[in-house]
C-alpha cells in the first residue's frame, strides 16, 4: 500500500516537471513584436487623423493643441494614446498591391492616422481572429484590435476638459456677485468683503482644479452672466453661464465650446465657500478625588440623619404614657 502511494507521488511530480518544461520551453527565444511604425513622439510636431472628419494636432510649448476643424487644448494623455497605436505589434506582415485593397476594406480606410511623415491607414478585421488589417506603404499588417475606439473618435473627445491650463496663475476673477484682485502686496482684495470666516483660496483652488464631464462644440453666441478670469500670462479667459441647474453649463465664446460641470463642483466655481465648523470636543467628566470612594459620594449626596439623644427618648416615652 505505502509502495504504490511512493509510486503515484512520483508519477504526479513527473507529470507536473514535464508539465513546467512544455509550458516554459527552456532554451526557446520567445518571438520578437515588430511594432508597426518607428515613430519618435518626442520628434513629432504635427499629427492628423482622418476619420468622417479630419483632426490635426499642433505640438505648442511642449503640449498638444487641437488646430482643426477648431482650436482648442487638447488631451496630452489621449493625443499621446493616438500616436500609441504605431507601437501596436504587428503579428503577419504581407505585401500587398492596388488591385488587393478593397479585399481588406483599404480602398475607402475606416481611419488614417499620418504621424509626421509615416501614414498608417486602418481598414477592415479579419473574421477569424478579429485582428485589425492596416497598410502602410504596400506593407499589409494584421494586429490586435485594442485601440479602434481612438480612430474613430470626434473632435471633441481630444478636448482638454479642463476649464483652465495646466499652470494657469490666475491674477483676478470676476464671478456674479464677487470680484476677487490679487494686490501687489500678495494679498487678496474682495469686492464686496468676504465674511470673516470665508476665504478666496478655495475659489481659486477650484477653477484651478475644474474639469468638465462632456464638451460640445456650439454655433450660435451665446448668453448669460459673464465670468471674466485674468491670468498673469495671456489673454483673459471669460466663459458664458448659460445653465446652472442641474449640471453647470459654460460656454467659452473664444474657442466655441460648451463645457458641462458637475452641479457639486458648479458651487464651488460660483461662490465663497464657507468652512466646516469643527464640532467643539466635550470636556472629560469630572473624577472622584483619588481617596474618595463611590459609598462615600453616595453619603455626601445623602442628607444627614441627626441621632437621637437619651433625654428625647425619655420625653418621647412620657409623652407615651
Amino acid at each position: 500500500m505505502k509502495s504504490r502511494l511512493i509510486l503515484n507521488l512520483a508519477l504526479l511530480i513527473a507529470v507536473a516537471i514535464l508539465g513546467a518544461i512544455a509550458f516554459f520551453e527552456p532554451g526557446k527565444e520567445k518571438p520578437k513584436k515588430t511594432p508597426l511604425a518607428a515613430v519618435d513622439e518626442n520628434a513629432l510636431t504635427t499629427v492628423t487623423l482622418q476619420n468622417k472628419d479630419t483632426i490635426t494636432f499642433a505640438k505648442q510649448n511642449g503640449h498638444w493643441r487641437l488646430t482643426a476643424p477648431f482650436s482648442a487644448p487638447a488631451n496630452d494623455v489621449r493625443v499621446r494614446q493616438l500616436i500609441g497605436i504605431a507601437e501596436a505589434n504587428s503579428e503577419a506582415q504581407y505585401p500587398i498591391s492596388s488591385e488587393d485593397l478593397a479585399k481588406f476594406e483599404l480602398d475607402k480606410p475606416k481611419a488614417t492616422l499620418i504621424l509626421g511623415e509615416t501614414t498608417l491607414k486602418f481598414g477592415g478585421s479579419d473574421p477569424i481572429n478579429m485582428r485589425r488589417y492596416v497598410q502602410i506603404g504596400d506593407t499589409l499588417h494584421l494586429v490586435t484590435d485594442d485601440f479602434f475606439h481612438h480612430l474613430i473618435a470626434s473632435a471633441t473627445d481630444y478636448v482638454d476638459k479642463k476649464l483652465l491650463p495646466e499652470d494657469a496663475k490666475i491674477k483676478e476673477i470676476s464671478i456674479p456677485g464677487l470680484k476677487a484682485t490679487l494686490g501687489e502686496d500678495g494679498k487678496w482684495v474682495l469686492e464686496p468683503p468676504a465674511e470673516p470666516n470665508q476665504s478666496v483660496s478655495d475659489l481659486l483652488n477650484a477653477w484651478n482644479t475644474a474639469r468638465a464631464i462632456d464638451v460640445k462644440r456650439v454655433e450660435q453666441s451665446a448668453q448669460g452672466d459673464v465670468i471674466r478670469i485674468t491670468l498673469s500670462e495671456g489673454n483673459p479667459i471669460e466663459f458664458f453661464i448659460v445653465q446652472r441647474e442641474l449640471d453647470l453649463l459654460l460656454v467659452r465664446p473664444d474657442l466655441g465650446l460648451q463645457y458641462e460641470v458637475t452641479g457639486s463642483v458648479s458651487k464651488q466655481l460660483l461662490s465663497l465657500q464657507k468652512p466646516e465648523l469643527k464640532p467643539k470636543e466635550s470636556k472629560p467628566s469630572e473624577e472622584p478625588e483619588p481617596n474618595q470612594t463611590e459609598d462615600e459620594e453616595n453619603d455626601e449626596d445623602t442628607p444627614a440623619i441627626p441621632e437621637e439623644s437619651e433625654e428625647q427618648g425619655e420625653t418621647d416615652d412620657e409623652a407615651a404614657d
